[in-house]
């Protein structure tokens, strides 16, 4: 959580952000290797990363980490808000490909949904559990949907949801 927080941090506020080259990135795939690719530079011998491997059901996780330390591998669930994810198809993402799918192996018990707007429809809203909410209130809207079902999947200790706004380092301070 950390380098993901690292990366969110420096694709938003860094002098050196690479934001307006990741916002052309043209779908999912693209993306994945710009994530995996800077995971793999910063891992700092603490995990590997890979991209999309194959589970036993012939599904793929977007990336996966993996650590000798840990059993299970976490994955990480990979969305494009531009793409047209509506509020209850994220919420059915997390809850049957994340949860219900990449963590249903007993050992496996964290995993992290990844979201990156790219700022095609800048009055993008989602309605999560009845409420329309705005990118900024996007991740703490599907923790509590998370929350509100965790009950249901006792093996998972923790979801995280990230979302990361490559339209922010654009934004020019007017204080």
């Amino acid at each position: 959580m950390h380098r993901l927080h690292d990366l969110k941090s420096w694709l938003e506020h860094g002098n050196d952000s690479p934001c307006q080259t990741w916002k052309r990135a043209e779908g999912e795939t693209e993306m994945r290797t710009l994530i995996a690719g800077w995971l793999n530079q910063q891992c700092r011998s603490q995990y590997t990363t890979a991209q999309e491997p194959e589970l036993a059901n012939s599904q793929r996780m977007d990336i996966s980490l993996h650590n000798t330390n840990v059993h299970s591998p976490v994955p990480i669930e990979l969305k494009l808000l531009d793409k047209g994810w509506s509020g209850p198809k994220l919420c059915e993402r997390l809850r049957n490909q994340l949860v219900g799918d990449y963590l249903r192996e007993e050992s496996a018990g964290c995993g992290v949904m990844l979201l990156v707007w790219q700022g095609k429809n800048p009055d993008k809203r989602w309605t999560i559990n009845g409420h329309r909410v705005g990118l900024n209130e996007l991740a703490s809207a599907l923790k509590l949907y998370w929350q509100s079902i965790a009950h249901e999947f006792t093996g998972v200790e923790a979801i995280e949801v990230v979302v990361i706004d490559l339209t922010m380092r654009a934004t020019v301070s007017n204080s």
